[in-house]
């Protein structure tokens, strides 16, 4: 069962989520702008097909890279996958830490300062682009475990 407080930053997260979404792409561009510079070659503004290809596979890389670290640390069975059990332990572990990321007195509890400072961070809720990075998550099964 989710504690009120993991309910009520289940309810506030996707309104501010969406609020820094909207700030952040009102903001100078500047993931673009890195972007730009690491994969652009010949500097001419743009990513052609072979750049873009070149950026596909280094996000592939690095999306390989969080996997296998997903699965050394959550297989607790060693299948190479995680099954449903294994996905609400990380789903509850991830929570679990960016709720104690937020609780900057460290007391147990959030309050709304804490919850605005944390979300008026660069990249809070780990939401990127137009959808956010989580948006196909947006619609998976809420954790079922509590934690103290």
């Amino acid at each position: 069962m989710l504690t009120k407080l993991k309910l009520a930053l289940l309810i506030s997260a996707p309104l501010v989520a969406g609020a820094t979404t909207y700030a952040v792409a009102q903001g100078d561009g500047a993931p673009k702008k890195e972007l730009m510079q690491k994969f652009d070659k010949n500097a001419d503004g743009k990513l052609d097909d072979a750049e873009r290809a070149d950026m596909k596979a280094a996000f592939a890389a690095k999306r390989g890279e969080r996997h296998k670290e997903m699965l050394a640390k959550y297989d607790t069975n060693k299948d190479g996958k995680l099954d449903d059990a294994e996905r609400a332990a990380m789903r509850d572990a991830k929570a679990t830490e960016r709720f104690k990321a937020m609780d900057t007195n460290g007391d147990g509890k959030l309050t709304l300062d804490e919850f605005k400072a944390a979300a008026a961070q660069k990249g809070a809720f780990g939401h990127h682009g137009r959808h956010g990075r989580g948006h196909a998550r947006a619609h998976a099964k809420p954790a079922t475990q509590s934690v103290k």
